[in-house]
């Protein structure tokens, strides 16, 4: 959510608040999507579970492409003015960030080890 909030300021700041409601819409639609997923892949733990955790990862993938398909459909048609690159630079952004912080937590995991 912190990126999402990021890029409409940023937008807002350079480009005004059409741009910046944009940047956050488009945040907002790659966050909502992957909070879906986390809620339903990982509602099952242990060995017993698998078939469930398996099921589950599957609906919560399918759901999130549902919701994402969704929620861009929403915003180019209600959102006034419409801002598409900040729309679409506000996703990346959430995207970027939830690609990149586990990689910098699991770097950083293994030095702490390797200190061990």
């Amino acid at each position: 959510m912190v990126a999402a909030v990021a890029a409409g300021v940023l937008a807002t700041a350079l480009f005004g608040a059409g741009a910046g409601k944009s940047a956050l819409a488009g945040g907002c639609i790659g966050w909502l999507p992957n909070c879906w997923f986390a809620w339903r892949a990982f509602r099952y733990s242990g060995a017993r579970a698998a078939r469930k955790i398996v099921r589950s990862f599957y609906i919560g993938q399918a759901g999130k492409m549902l919701l994402t398909a969704g929620l861009f459909t929403l915003a180019f048609v209600s959102l006034k003015p419409l801002w598409p690159l900040a729309i679409f630079a506000g996703f990346g952004a959430v995207q970027i960030v939830s690609w990149v912080v586990p990689l910098t937590i699991g770097q950083h995991e293994r030095r702490a080890g390797d200190d061990s």
